[in-house]
């Protein structure tokens, strides 16, 4: 189809005279492609193109065959209510003129008196005020379509003029305000809700209202307000100005929601946060004071089984070297065999005393206390070695000093991490980095052993690592557990400085 065939008026001409249809054709100039006919002589083949395909007008004759009159109109108006229809008759009835018209012909001609140009300004006329028509009409139904949303919105959906009187009210703004829109039309917005305190009625309203007068659409606000009922509600206004075809301000529209009781939750939820951040604050200051009860304790014990139990064991050890000594050198065979029992029991003697300087470095390191975190993590990890079996290197770098306190959680993080390699890891190197920086202390474990599943912290029996988590979280530290299946692990801890 060419450009000019597409943009060409379809005109379906309902004509049993050849004559008449041929004059027709002749008065719309159909030479210059600005028209297609499509001609059919009896009504009933006229309703049935209408039915196969779109015409944008329809000539019609009166007298036909199977119909005659006023019904041709009625029937071309049943089969569609929009096409444009232009009636052509040879009767001069203004009566049946007008009974045309009304029963939806947009123009009545007579053959007898028919100039080209009146028959194609008719037709073109029928063409504009049927496109006017069906643009009213899709306009109304936009409009009924848009009323009906607007109506049916849980919302409040108000329009305020410059003045800020209310000229539309919904009924979503009936159920938040508590008042018909029959009490509030022509009544300023302002005076619909009160303050709940003495502060100046309506400020917010008419600084709202200012606002977006002057040009700020998507003007947002919450008003703490008392509705009719006496109900307190928080409502949230959004505004956004109505102008007129000249681009003018000529008044506001508002969509209003009742936040009350979202309001509630979000205070309801605050209170309970604040709550938890509290007991938060309390565990982690009970957690504090239960390590350092711990640790006192440990400490204790260490001393009182270092000093204590090593004196009587040492004192144990001199006796057993008296008694050794006392013998004869010609001594009878019973003198010797105690001889060999005394023999043994000092040596028995030498274990229990190494036995109990290792649970009481393990309980409290003195290095800790007396030299500090850096020679404690030396000496832990040549202790580990030595235990074990596997090669483990320490490297130190800075020279801050932490507090006791995080001192403490470090050396203890280290013990357990070691334990886990020794345990878990089946290692053949441990690298401990410690880092004692001006910003945070940081202490990095890592092993070239099996590696550490992603999911290990979730898995029964992992309340170690959960236990290093917990402790480091005191101090507002962080761990983090990085390991490859048959590469390794390695665990980074961070304290801040000033936690």
């Amino acid at each position: 189809m060419t450009p000019a065939a597409a943009a060409a008026r379809r005109i379906l001409l309902i004509e049993d005279n050849p004559g008449d249809a041929a004059l027709i054709v002749e008065l719309l100039g159909f030479d210059d492609r600005s028209f297609v006919l499509v001609h059919v002589e009896r009504l009933s083949a006229g309703l049935a193109r209408l039915r196969e395909a779109h015409f944008d007008a329809v000539i019609l004759d009166l007298r036909l065959p199977d119909a005659t009159g006023l019904d041709t109109v009625r029937a071309i108006r049943a089969e569609t209510e929009d096409t444009p229809m232009v009636v052509l008759t040879g009767l001069a009835d203004e009566a049946l003129a007008l009974a045309c018209l009304e029963a939806g012909a947009q123009d009545y001609l007579e053959k007898d008196h028919l100039p080209r140009t009146d028959l194609r300004r008719s037709l073109g006329y029928a063409l504009a005020r049927s496109h006017e028509a069906a643009q009213r009409r899709r306009a109304d139904a936009l409009q009924r379509h848009l009323a009906t949303i607007v109506e049916s919105s849980p919302d409040g959906i108000v329009s305020i003029n410059a003045q800020g009187d209310v000229t539309s009210w919904n009924r979503g703004a009936e159920r938040i305000f508590g008042f018909a829109a029959t009490e509030v039309v022509g009544r300023p917005f302002g005076e619909l809700l009160s303050p709940p305190t003495d502060a100046p009625a309506h400020a917010e309203e008419l600084a709202l209202v200012e606002r977006t007068l002057a040009g700020e659409d998507g003007v947002t606000v919450e008003l703490s307000r008392v509705r009719r009922d006496g109900v307190p509600v928080v409502i949230s206004v959004v505004t956004c100005r109505i102008t007129d075809e000249r681009g003018q301000t000529t008044g506001l529209a508002a969509i209003c929601r009742d936040v009350t009781e979202a309001r509630g939750r979000d205070a309801e939820l605050r209170r309970r946060n604040h709550e938890l951040e509290q007991r938060e604050q309390q565990m982690r200051a009970l957690t504090i004071r239960l390590n350092q009860v711990r640790e006192e304790e440990r400490t204790r014990l260490s001393r009182a089984v270092h000093d204590e139990l090593g004196q009587l064991l040492t004192g144990l050890k001199m006796d057993l070297r008296w008694i050794t000594r006392r013998l004869p050198d010609d001594a009878p065979p019973w003198a010797n065999a105690i001889a060999q029992r005394v023999g043994e029991a000092e040596g028995l003697t030498d274990k229990l005393l190494r036995a109990i300087q290792r649970i009481a470095i393990e309980l409290r390191p003195s290095a800790l206390d007396a030299l500090g975190l850096a020679s404690a993590v030396r000496d832990e990890a040549r202790r580990f070695e030595e235990r074990s079996g596997i090669p483990t290197d320490v490297e130190v770098s800075g020279a801050e000093v932490p507090p006791a306190e995080v001192a403490t959680v470090l050396f203890r993080v280290l013990q357990e991490l070691l334990t886990n390699v020794a345990r878990h890891a089946q290692a053949s190197l441990v690298t401990v980095d410690l880092a004692l920086g001006p910003d945070a202390f940081r202490l990095q474990v890592q092993d070239d052993g099996v590696g550490i599943p992603a999911d290990a912290e979730g898995r029964p029996g992992s309340l170690g690592l959960l236990g290093i988590r917990e402790q480091v979280s005191v101090y507002a530290g962080s761990v983090e557990f990085r390991g490859v299946p048959g590469t390794g692990t390695t665990v980074t801890v961070r304290v801040p400085q000033g936690s």
